[in-house]
């Protein structure tokens, strides 16, 4: 008599159970579709946030809170980055490190790092004709019995009592292109030739380099880049929660 193999039917299920294990597990990191609700753990109470209802009741529109630009989309057609992407938790050292593996490539590196500046456009002969004298420029000779280039001396960063050669040469320069300097930023490709971000590869300045701001500043935490876009959001429809005493409209108390 043939006996029915009872143990084939359960090996396949096993089988299948582990394929789809093994697609669910390599597809984890793919930006996930757009969510119903958002749940949102923190101190002040849990926050249950309606995603479809801003977007699709409300219209809002996914550049409006994912920072997104015409022409300039961080993500897919239909999809956007979370927002912890770029705000985290706490911004520290880890997270410095750490943050551009929310990212699928370096192309989005210049979202922060916007400008890095190769060789110097500097002509000496020209300036000659402006000064009085090598001293308008480089140190006295009590200093330097002979004028010599800067960075024999000034390094890339500040070094026991000598200034970094970025901050020696503005120092220098400023003295007389004030008005260039007055510009700011906008004005460094006067004197720098510009890198095309979009394929450097290079090291990226560190945001002190440019901003005065500190960097916790420009990269705003979780909970002050919510409460900034949501209540802005809020107070300028004037309707919802965006007042401080609105906080358990938002926030489930414990």
């Amino acid at each position: 008599m043939h006996v029915k193999n009872t143990k084939t039917p359960v090996i396949f299920a096993a089988i299948l159970l582990l394929v789809a294990a093994t697609i669910g597990y390599l597809g984890s990191d793919q930006t996930q579709p757009m969510p119903t609700r958002i749940l949102f753990e923190n101190k002040g109470g849990k926050v249950v946030f309606s995603h479809l209802v801003h977007h699709r009741d409300y219209q809002i529109e996914c550049g409006r809170c994912h920072h997104d630009r015409p022409g300039e989309s961080i993500a897919k057609p239909g999809e956007a980055l979370a927002c912890g992407s770029c705000h985290p938790n706490e911004f520290n050292q880890e997270f410095a490190d750490n943050h551009m593996d929310s990212f699928p490539d370096e192309s989005y590196c210049v979202r922060c790092h916007h400008r890095e500046f190769d060789s110097l456009i500097f002509d000496h002969e020209a300036h000659e004709e402006y000064a009085s004298d090598c001293a308008e420029c480089h140190h006295g000779t009590d200093i330097e019995p002979e004028p010599q280039k800067c960075s024999n001396c000034h390094e890339d960063t500040d070094e026991n009592d000598l200034i970094s050669m970025r901050e020696a040469g503005h120092t220098s320069c400023a003295n007389c292109h004030e008005d260039m300097f007055d510009q700011g930023l906008s004005s460094c490709k006067s004197c720098h030739t510009e890198v095309d971000m979009t394929e450097y590869d290079g090291d990226y300045s560190s945001c002190e380099s440019c901003h005065e701001a500190d960097p916790r500043e420009l990269v705003l935490p979780h909970m002050n880049a919510f409460h900034d876009q949501c209540m802005s959001c809020h107070e300028e429809m004037g309707a919802g929660p965006y007042g401080p005493d609105n906080c358990n409209q938002c926030h489930i108390s414990r």
